[in-house]
């Protein structure tokens, strides 16, 4: 017989993109809000289901002064450690949480980041050397963070929740399209 009551929680967890909830760790001019995606976290709190924050590899490797990159600059041995490290304790969370009968319902990224993204990430083959204006694309890979947090996560037998890339880089959307997308995605998760 347990000695604990009940409470309120609803013990559902969302892995949140740092960005998401910190427009300032996003590289400079492409923040498309002042603070936090607030919709998002309206969103989450309406379903009941509470935020982990995960770490924002690029802002603690290159700083928040850091040049626009691709998943191609990024994809080195070194940065593949670094996120590794950082990924670590997000899977020690999920292992947690599972033990108790918490449920992950999802890690929410944000598309197009050459770390971060899930589905799409920006890649740019002829970067390199000084700084200049190239046109980046969009490949269908995970940014390099969210591929070593998967590996990381299937090593130690956890299992994967649905992953959503919020469709940030995508500026044919409108933030409504994306947060209407979000919705859905949310709905069918829980």
């Amino acid at each position: 017989m347990s000695v604990h009551v009940e409470d309120e929680r609803s013990k559902k967890i969302v892995f949140v993109a740092n960005c998401l909830l910190n427009a300032n760790n996003k590289v400079m001019e492409i923040a498309r809000y002042q603070g936090m995606f607030s919709e998002v976290i309206r969103t989450l709190d309406e379903y009941g289901i509470g935020i982990n924050q995960m770490p924002c590899p690029e802002t603690l490797y290159c700083g928040c002064q850091r040049w626009h990159t691709s998943r191609n600059l990024y994809d080195n041995v070194g940065y593949r450690r670094f996120c590794r490290k950082m990924a670590s304790p997000m899977v020690d969370y999920m292992v947690n949480y599972s033990k108790v009968g918490y449920k992950v319902v999802g890690i929410l990224t944000c598309d197009g980041s050459p770390s971060c993204g899930i589905t799409k990430s920006s890649y740019c083959e002829d970067w390199g050397g000084r700084p200049r204006g190239i046109a980046r694309t969009l490949v269908d890979k995970p940014g390099i963070y969210m591929e070593e947090m998967l590996a990381l996560m299937k090593e130690r037998g956890v299992s994967l929740p649905p992953v959503y890339g919020l469709a940030m880089d995508d500026y044919d959307m409108t933030t409504e399209e994306i947060i209407a997308d979000f919705k859905a995605w949310v709905e069918s998760s829980l």
